[in-house]
Formats: C-alpha cells, sequence, structure tokens
C-alpha cells in the first residue's frame, strides 16, 4: 500500500494515533516522568497490537467483519513501525548525550 492509499485508508477509517498525553506545568502532579510516558506508550502498543488477534478470532466465529480485522492490522503494522523509528531516535538521541564531554 503505497503512502497515499495509507492516508486515504486512514481518514475513511478514522483511526486516530497513538498520544502520548505530556503535560507540562508547574504543578509537580501532573507531570509525567519519562519513564511513565514510555510505560503508557509501550502498553497503547501492546493493545493496538493485540487488537487484530481478537478481532480475527472474532470474524473467525462470525461477530466481527472482515474489513475491521484488515484495519486493525494495518494500523498494527504502522504502529509497530512508528515504534520501530521512535526507538531508534531515542537510542540514537542517548549515544549522542553519551558523547558530550564535560
Amino acid at each position: 500500500m503505497d503512502k497515499i492509499n495509507q492516508i486515504n485508508f486512514f481518514r475513511t477509517n478514522r483511526m486516530e494515533p497513538l498520544e502520548a498525553n505530556i503535560s507540562i506545568s508547574s504543578d509537580d502532579t501532573n507531570v509525567k516522568s519519562f519513564k511513565n510516558v514510555v510505560a503508557d506508550m509501550m502498553q497503547e502498543l501492546n493493545e493496538v497490537t493485540n487488537k487484530p488477534q481478537q478481532l480475527t478470532q472474532d470474524a473467525m466465529l462470525g461477530k466481527a467483519d472482515v474489513h475491521d480485522v484488515m484495519a486493525a492490522i494495518a494500523q498494527s503494522e504502522i504502529t509497530v513501525q512508528a515504534a520501530t523509528t521512535i526507538t531508534g531516535k531515542i537510542l540514537q538521541t542517548y549515544e549522542k548525550i553519551m558523547q558530550i564531554q564535560i
């Protein structure tokens, strides 16, 4: 599926991207640590990647539509690609920080 078809696919199926919900303010109760943000993102990644399996089982029982299964698989693939890219960027940034001499 090329990029234009992916964009049209997600527009028509109204899929929403993952949100980190990072809030930074002067009030300490609203600030999430980096660890919590990453943990929340991993939890959401697990939910998105497990959804196609459950929908496939539902489709086999006649409880779900095949189109929903295909949409969930596509969303899962894109989510995994994004998570892989983000992980790579975080590691690159960490490596750059470790190279800084004090």
